[in-house]
């Protein structure tokens, strides 16, 4: 945590080799920061991670069950942000965890790191998506693993998608992210073919 970003967060720094730049990765719901660490583990080329973790507990009153009871991991993990009876994100829990993605993308930015890309994961995957439209010109990249595009009655409809920001949505059941490792390293190799600023 630090001033800009009230996030937790786990980083892995890139060894050996040139820098690609840094994979930001949103876990999914009921998940936590390490979530998505195999998955970027599994890619090609040298990314720094930094795996942020979901300031929300999934259950704020938390579960009363024992851990032996299955009741109780109904209630394990984090959550970015709730949902009305629609199933559509809730505005206010989702503009907060946006912001905060925001806070750590510019902490990114202002150390100077190069391209930086979000990989979302279901939940994550719904929030990187709401990041694509928000923070285009902050982003090089977007992949959204399972995750839907935020419908927000009055907020979503207001941004177009951007045509510059490289995005790929992943559209297969993984019970396992990194199932879809193969085609997030695709996307990011064809990233790094592309013009400096990681556009393209």
């Amino acid at each position: 945590m630090n001033g800009r970003s009230q996030l937790l967060r786990r980083e892995v720094r890139a060894s050996g080799g040139e820098r690609c730049g840094t994979v930001l990765a949103l876990h999914s719901d009921g998940a936590d920061s390490r979530e998505l660490l195999p998955l970027c583990a599994a890619l090609r080329g040298h990314f720094d991670v930094l795996a942020p973790q979901a300031s929300r507990s999934r259950n704020p009153f938390l579960s009363s069950a024992p851990p032996d009871d299955p009741r109780w991991r109904a209630y394990a993990g984090f959550s970015w942000f709730r949902r009305d009876d629609a199933g559509r994100p809730e505005p206010a829990s989702f503009g907060d965890s946006l912001w905060q993605v925001q806070q750590l993308v510019l902490e990114l930015r202002e150390q100077g790191v190069g391209p930086v890309v979000l990989i979302g994961y279901r939940e994550g995957g719904t929030l990187a998506l709401g990041a694509a439209l928000a923070l285009p010109d902050l982003l090089d990249g977007v992949v959204a693993i399972d995750g839907l595009a935020p419908e927000i009655p009055g907020w979503s409809d207001r941004f177009p998608n951007s045509a510059d920001l490289p995005m790929a949505e992943i559209r297969a059941d993984y019970t396992d992210p990194r199932g879809a490792a193969d085609q997030v390293a695709k996307f990011l190799e064809q990233r790094r073919g592309g013009p400096s600023d990681g556009r393209g």
